[in-house]
């Protein structure tokens, strides 16, 4: 039983160890981040498609809603750079230290369900992304990283669950 209870234990951290080297870059990224590289995301009249997208993704994890706007013909779509330019961008180092300080161990599902889309998008690569802005690059792998962890997390709760059941019944077992 203590083997067992040890392999269920080995598994589960060899999942978390896959993804915290990603969540270390991106938090690194963060930490390399300045107030300027931010204020000029905000200040781009027409933004790169890369920059685009980048704050698209980031104000669905933040929970913002697009403003409704039109494009050059006049078809309606939802606006996330504006959206941004109003919201995330305009405090660029609260912007910073809400990205450092997310709540990664309760993304809840509906974000991550919006957010699975990017994740499959090649343009949403932080090799793409870099083309556009540097800024972006960093943001773009943070959430990368935040979606990342959310699934290393919803892989490696039942294992803690295992485990801790495994524990029980062999302290059980040692206490017999």
């Amino acid at each position: 039983k203590a083997k067992s209870t040890q392999a269920i234990a080995d598994s589960a951290q060899r999942d978390l160890d896959e993804a915290l080297p990603a969540l270390d870059a991106a938090v690194a990224c963060l930490k390399d981040l300045k107030k300027a590289d931010i204020d000029e995301v905000k200040s781009l009249g027409k933004p790169p498609a890369g920059v685009v997208l980048t704050m698209h993704a980031t104000c669905v994890m933040f929970g913002i809603k697009g403003i409704k706007d039109k494009d050059g013909d006049g078809k309606k779509f939802d606006n996330y750079f504006k959206a941004a330019q109003t919201s995330i961008l305009k405090d660029a180092t609260a912007l910073i230290s809400d990205m450092q300080n997310y709540d990664k161990d309760n993304i809840p599902d509906k974000i991550i369900k919006q957010i699975n889309p990017f994740m499959e998008d090649p343009n949403f690569e932080p090799k793409m992304i870099q083309k556009a802005s540097k800024a972006c690059t960093a943001i773009c792998m943070w959430v990368r990283a935040m979606h990342m962890y959310h699934n290393v997390v919803l892989m490696v709760e039942p294992k803690k669950a295992q485990l801790a059941e495994a524990q029980a019944s062999l302290e059980v077992t040692m206490g017999a």
